[in-house]
């Protein structure tokens, strides 16, 4: 059962802390760091029982919560965290297998596999090789899949590397998946437009990668972010629901920024980012017991100076580090995030912070980093040249070298036919 008996809704402070909890010393892999991740647990299980999380916009969502037993206040869900944890651990797998069309490009998430790269995802704009600050186009999301495709560190070619301004909003989700699909087979993300959407997506790439349905597989891997401080808003509930039900995979994520939509300090940040997930990760188990998820938590410093959030500050990798371990204990894949910064041009800040972000998700042992290649700006700006200058890091680091991935499997006529008749009008 989900219950909770907790009193009414309050803000979310560091009075969730234990009193004589000021920070976290690294993981260091021993029964002390056990101990501090225990004490994250029953953090974030009393968050969810006293203050509840928040499902707006979604009556079948608190319909489902009911039917399990947990309290519901209006769309506040009052949640046991062990119960979670069991629904969790009961059905979601350790390992999950990303297939591309290309079945020698699939790659596994998890299971102490190597980790999987994906570039920067969400940008609106794209600095050019000759310093040019451009809004993203389609012509630009092309080169972009194919450098990643190129790349034999950047084992998916993730989703949304830029934003594509010349291109109807309605019509991106699509001509996103199918610049993917005509410029590489590797596996890529898919979209969480609306549900709509990401329904047809996952219809497309379906037929484009040929393979039945397995356990523990998907096609497509789909971020859906909770928004902290405790929410999940109506669009991702909903989309998360579709993809759970379709098979495909969900990268359940709180994205935090401390001091503005969290506790200020790295044990309040996790506890609260561990209620969210948690909470995300059962209800896809609970719409389709077995669906392929992985579990993320990215904290970082919010400046009361700038009022923006300070990316490459050391203290971000420290939650990425017990994220990790969270994850493992929960017997779920972990996210990473590499390659992010706070630098507005492509300069020796950006490559330091670049390369800590990368080198702390590669030490943390994250299964998924996303954003690895090109992030700059804050994530406002996709870099050409920082794009390659990650991806051949990332590469070297890893023992891949710097070669050239061959070219694609050439794709049926048929499904440029699927493609087109699925755009909108």
């Amino acid at each position: 059962m989900l219950s909770s008996s907790g009193p009414s809704a309050q803000v979310v402070d560091s009075s969730a802390v234990p009193e004589n909890w000021a920070g976290l010393p690294p993981p260091n892999g021993n029964v002390a760091d056990d101990e501090l991740l225990v004490l994250i647990e029953q953090g974030a299980d009393r968050i969810l029982a006293e203050t509840g999380v928040r499902f707006e916009g979604d009556p079948e969502t608190l319909d489902m919560w009911r039917q399990h037993g947990a309290r519901v206040v209006e769309d506040r869900v009052y949640l046991d965290g062990e119960a979670l944890r069991a629904i969790i651990r009961s059905s979601a797998p350790p390992r999950v297998t990303l297939r591309g069309r290309n079945p020698q490009r699939d790659v596994t998430i998890g299971d102490g596999e190597r980790p999987v790269f994906a570039p920067v995802y969400g940008p609106p704009n794209v600095l050019l090789r000759d310093g040019q600050r451009q809004p993203g186009s389609l012509a630009h999301y092309t080169e972009l899949v194919r450098l990643a495709h190129e790349a034999s560190a950047l084992t998916c070619t993730g989703h949304m590397l830029c934003v594509m301004n010349d291109v109807p909003e309605a019509a991106r989700p699509l001509e996103m998946a199918w610049a993917h699909l005509a410029h590489s087979d590797k596996p890529f993300m898919g979209t969480v437009a609306s549900p709509t959407a990401a329904r047809d997506v996952i219809s497309l790439v379906s037929k484009a990668v040929g393979r039945a349905a397995q356990a523990g597989s998907c096609n497509l891997l789909h971020l859906i972010n909770s928004t902290p401080p405790l929410t999940f808003k109506e669009n991702p509930l909903k989309c998360l629901r579709t993809i759970a039900r379709c098979g495909e995979g969900a990268m359940v994520t709180s994205y935090m920024m401390m001091g503005a939509t969290s506790p200020v300090t790295v044990s309040g940040a996790l506890m609260q980012g561990y209620a969210e997930v948690m909470a995300g990760l059962a209800l896809a188990q609970l719409w389709s017991p077995g669906a392929p998820v992985v579990m993320g938590i990215y904290a970082l410093p919010f400046s009361m100076r700038s009022m923006l959030p300070v990316f490459g500050d050391p203290v971000a990798h420290m939650v990425q580090m017990f994220s990790v371990r969270l994850a493992r204990r929960l017997g779920v894949p972990a996210r990473g995030d590499g390659g992010v910064t706070s630098a507005k041009v492509d300069d020796g800040q950006a490559g330091y912070e670049g390369a800590s972000a990368n080198a702390a998700a590669i030490l943390s042992g994250a299964d998924f980093v996303l954003h690895s290649a090109g992030w700059l700006e804050l994530g406002r700006c996709t870099s050409f040249s920082k794009f390659e200058r990650d991806a051949a890091m990332i590469g070297a680091m890893l023992g891949l070298g710097a070669a050239v991935q061959a070219s694609p499997l050439m794709l049926d006529p048929a499904l440029q036919r699927e493609f087109q008749a699925l755009l909108p009008p």
